[in-house]
């Protein structure tokens, strides 16, 4: 691993527990036994860290999704298992740091946020295609089901959103994606989902 993957990898994990914005480059350095200036070496600014770090993060984020979607699974089997992803992730970051990211460094936000659109646009659709193969979700149009989903994603797992309803970033995924797959589901959808359920609790 490269000497700048190190370091990102050792901050990551600093800055999701503390914050973007609080977390100092003095702090960075005491972490990472290291002079600030071999840190600006590779990272002139707080900004192009914070920046690395959320590329980091989404390429880790893109191979854990991707073998998901990609498996053999049925549809329903795939999108339970993105929940699971998507809340244990959440749950391992602050609910402030989207806020954090959108407040301070706007730049960098949007770049998550093109890239969480990106990747339920590119791969979610494929699985609403094959959930309506198998019979699981209801033929409505895939574009209108991707609409819904992408709007209620960005609206409900939302800084603002999460702050003024006092909701965790866990519980508005999980229960955003499921009253959403709860309405696309068939019979034959909703028998597979509470069986995958079951077997997840078991």
């Amino acid at each position: 691993m490269e000497e700048n993957e190190q370091i990102l990898e050792v901050i990551q994990n600093k800055f999701f527990k503390e914050g973007f914005y609080k977390t100092t480059m003095d702090e960075i350095a005491s972490e990472l036994r290291m002079s600030k200036k071999t840190i600006y070496k590779f990272f002139p600014s707080k900004n192009d860290l914070v920046s690395a770090i959320a590329l980091h993060f989404t390429k880790q984020m893109k191979q854990k999704i991707l073998p998901i979607l990609e498996s053999d699974k049925n549809a329903v089997e795939k999108l339970s298992g993105l929940i699971s992803l998507l809340s244990s992730t959440a749950g391992k970051i602050g609910d402030s740091m989207f806020g954090e990211l959108k407040n301070h460094f706007p730049s960098v936000w949007q770049k998550v946020d093109s890239f969480r659109t990106e990747m339920m646009y590119g791969n979610i659709t494929k699985v609403i295609d094959q959930g309506k193969r198998e019979g699981l979700f209801v033929d409505y149009p895939t574009p209108i089901v991707m609409n819904v989903l992408i709007n209620s994603i960005r609206s409900t797992v939302n800084p603002e959103f999460i702050i003024n309803n006092n909701f965790s970033m866990v519980v508005a995924a999980q229960t955003t994606f499921n009253i959403i797959i709860g309405g696309i589901l068939t019979e034959k959808g909703k028998k597979v989902f509470n069986k995958t359920i079951n077997q997840k609790k078991s």
